[in-house]
């Protein structure tokens, strides 16, 4: 008797062999689907923009499924508001909403700079000081958008304190929280920051990792975190009243 037939049970005629595509297929529309409006939210769609599920489905050449689930992980980021009975539609941008969530990140970052900044390396350090040129040249460039690429330099060298603690829960945590805060991040970089003291406070930072001073570099996380929070909390408050 051949080994396939040994194997073969009756039970397994009425399995579809192939019912897991289907699935993958799913999986695949709605990353694509959540992919691109999460891009389009993070770049700038207005607050309020609708975002009618027949609409998306005929844009993205899918059925309803896969959008209202990416619909369902981009309101989990705080990115989508559902309103009852009615479609959903792009979450503002809002004070209360920026200090939950700016608290929460000075909180997971400041442990992550103060677990990290003892095992750094040499190399560890002189990788943080060439992250910082990078950054410096960006922001003296003319270029029309350097925010991504800002942030992008911006958390690759953070990353280099972080993982050096070695806690990949808490790294994890700090992904997430920082994904929901990209907008207002980009909203940072658009007020036409002053470059030399953005990159005195990096430097300050970076300093205190070179150290290997925990307490150091906490303090200097929670810096950059308070001058994020001194220019955007009276632009979002303005905002809100309906102010200009």
């Amino acid at each position: 008797m051949l080994l396939d037939e040994q194997q073969y049970s009756p039970g397994e005629a009425a399995a579809d062999p192939i019912g897991h595509l289907q699935a993958i297929e799913l999986r695949s529309a709605e990353q694509e689907v959540y992919e691109a409006l999460r891009r389009e939210i993070i770049q700038g769609l207005p607050p309020g923009t609708p975002l009618r599920l027949a609409t998306l489905a005929d844009r993205f050449a899918v059925s309803t499924m896969p959008v209202r689930s990416a619909l369902a992980r981009l309101q989990a980021e705080g990115l989508v508001v559902q309103r009852p009975r009615r479609s959903s539609v792009v979450a503002g941008l809002s004070a209360e909403d920026f200090l939950d969530l700016y608290t929460i990140r000075m909180a997971l970052e400041g442990v992550a700079a103060r677990c990290g900044a003892p095992h750094l390396t040499d190399q560890h350090v002189a990788d943080m000081w060439a992250h910082l040129e990078h950054m410096r040249a960006l922001l003296k460039s003319e270029q029309p958008d350097t925010a991504e690429e800002y942030l992008r330099l911006e958390q690759h060298l953070h990353d280099i304190c972080f993982n050096a603690s070695q806690l990949p829960q808490l790294i994890g945590l700090i992904e997430v929280h920082r994904r929901q805060a990209k907008r207002y991040f980009r909203l940072y970089l658009g007020r036409r920051l002053d470059v030399r003291g953005e990159v005195k406070m990096q430097e300050a930072w970076i300093a205190a990792c070179e150290q290997r001073d925990p307490d150091g570099a906490e303090a200097a996380t929670r810096a950059l975190f308070d001058r994020t929070r001194q220019v955007l909390l009276p632009i979002l408050r303005h905002s809100e009243r309906g102010e200009s």
